[in-house]
């Protein structure tokens, strides 16, 4: 199965840029395991890769994940081997309350009209369960009038932003900026820094109308092109954690409630 800019492997990453990345994947389902209750029914919307499943279970969870690609699934199925499901991406076929714990990490920034899935995601939640979002901050990434650089992107928001999309469902909604080592955040932010740059440079968005392979191929060219020396050994999940103010935050992490 073929990667592509809406698909990330955190074990294939190589470049400071890709172990960076890695790290903020890994951290959503890490901080999410801690939450989870041995038993706990949990709904993965929008699993990607499906690499998140096995942390999951490890905390305890009854694992459900959802996609909308039939090959992604399939993937998921075989290379990890939890339950993995198609859904149509905004119905979910549960009753209301099935779920203790709903997570999706990722996924916000690539919905057009995202009231509809939220609200879906709030009808599976049991009415004390809690859902858990990220996305990219948009405060570091994206200037004023800018079009996120990944083609895949729809919208990228700041953390008030988020905030108050998330309140428009939810009755309890804390947002939280994901932070990092120095070592960690200064290889993120020279990434967005180079990827401004080449936006600005493609003023008519020519970038967006690149075939997919070979748009896939660019940015993992870009990626592992030649960098700053990084020690490995410090690139650890356990260098990241997640604080108020959210604003300074690599990406944005949400804790809601119904």
């Amino acid at each position: 199965m073929r990667a592509s800019t809406k698909r990330f492997v955190p074990d294939e990453a190589e470049s400071p840029d890709e172990l960076a990345i890695a790290l903020l994947h890994l951290y959503a389902y890490q901080a999410a395991a801690e939450l989870i209750h041995t038993g706990d029914h949990v709904l993965d919307v929008g699993f990607g890769e499906g690499y998140g499943a096995q942390i999951l279970v490890s905390a305890g969870a009854e694992y459900l994940g959802l996609e909308l690609d039939p090959e992604l699934v399939a993937h998921a199925r075989e290379r990890y081997g939890h339950a993995f499901d198609t859904y149509d991406g905004i119905r979910i076929s549960a009753p209301d309350g099935t779920f203790d714990v709903v997570v999706s990490f990722q996924v916000i920034e690539h919905i057009p009209d995202p009231l509809p899935w939220l609200t879906e995601i709030r009808r599976v939640l049991e009415p004390k369960g809690r859902a858990i979002f990220t996305t990219p901050n948009r405060v570091y990434r994206v200037g004023d009038g800018e079009r996120p650089w990944n083609r895949h992107h729809v919208r990228e928001f700041t953390a008030e932003e988020f905030r108050a999309l998330l309140g428009r469902v939810f009755s309890d909604v804390h947002v939280y900026g994901i932070r990092a080592s120095d070592e960690i955040e200064s290889v993120v932010r020279a990434r967005a820094g180079r990827a401004r740059k080449l936006a600005r440079i493609d003023r008519l968005g020519l970038r967006y109308r690149l075939p997919e392979g070979f748009d896939t191929r660019v940015r993992r060219m870009l990626r592992r092109a030649r960098q700053p020396d990084v020690d490995r050994d410090r690139f650890t999940v356990e260098a990241l954690w997640h604080e108020e103010p959210a604003d300074v935050g690599l990406d944005l992490l949400a804790l809601a409630r119904s």
